[in-house]
């Protein structure tokens, strides 16, 4: 997979435009830091800067990216994880298995979760504790519970995330914060034939829930 690295000055960040569908990740240093929103779109996201497939968006200067606070995944593992891999029968089509699982970076989802506004000068407190579901891309047709078996981890269970913002809007100004779900974007390999040991240059993604992005700024 081809990308395209570029590193915007003062944030920490480093943005990943993928060319196999996944579109974005990201690698953000974890911080506070505000400003205003500028030539956004209604949910607050800065044009242009949504994945081609609409679930992604690269975060802008008003966007503070948190982990999780404390040990929230406490979605049971599912059947998808230890449900045993078996050859499949003579005369059938090769299943496929996903090796070299590992995380490759991070994205903020475009699908809002939660959010505030106010008319300063207050301070806007947005508290998020929310379930959300993963978002797997295939370049090939792999069930998804070999796409957990190779994770490590159930890609069909949905994950906690939580955390907390604070922003200042100053008076006279209209404050809005916005709740985005953060994900770590896991990367695997896809092999074919009995015993899964074909290598098909084909990959998958899971993008797991693991945090917040918090959108915030006055206007």
């Amino acid at each position: 997979m081809k990308a395209i690295v570029s590193r915007p000055q003062g944030r920490g960040i480093t943005t990943v435009l993928a060319a196999a569908g996944v579109a974005v990740t990201l690698t953000a240093t974890l911080g506070s830091g505000v400003s205003y929103a500028k030539d956004t779109d209604s949910l607050g996201i800065p044009a242009g800067s949504i994945s081609a497939d609409g679930k992604f968006f690269t975060p802008g200067p008003n966007t503070v990216i948190k982990r999780n606070a404390g040990t929230v995944e406490n979605s049971l593992p599912s059947t998808d994880i230890t449900a045993p891999v078996s050859p499949a029968p003579a005369g059938t089509q090769d299943y496929y298995t996903i090796r070299n699982a590992r995380v490759v970076g991070q994205s903020c989802g475009t699908e809002l979760i939660q959010q505030t506004s106010g008319r300063g000068k207050t301070t806007l407190v947005l508290s998020v504790d929310k379930s959300v579901s993963t978002v797997v891309t295939r370049e090939v047709n792999v069930d998804f519970k070999y796409i957990s078996a190779g994770m490590g981890w159930s890609v069909t269970n949905t994950y906690g995330v939580k955390n907390e913002t604070r922003y200042e809007v100053p008076d006279g100004k209209w404050g809005v914060v916005q709740a985005f779900p953060l994900y770590d974007v896991w990367e695997g390999d896809a092999y074919v034939g009995v015993g899964g040991n074909l290598p098909t240059g084909k990959r998958v993604w899971v993008n797991k829930p693991v945090g917040v992005c918090f959108n915030q700024w006055a206007q």
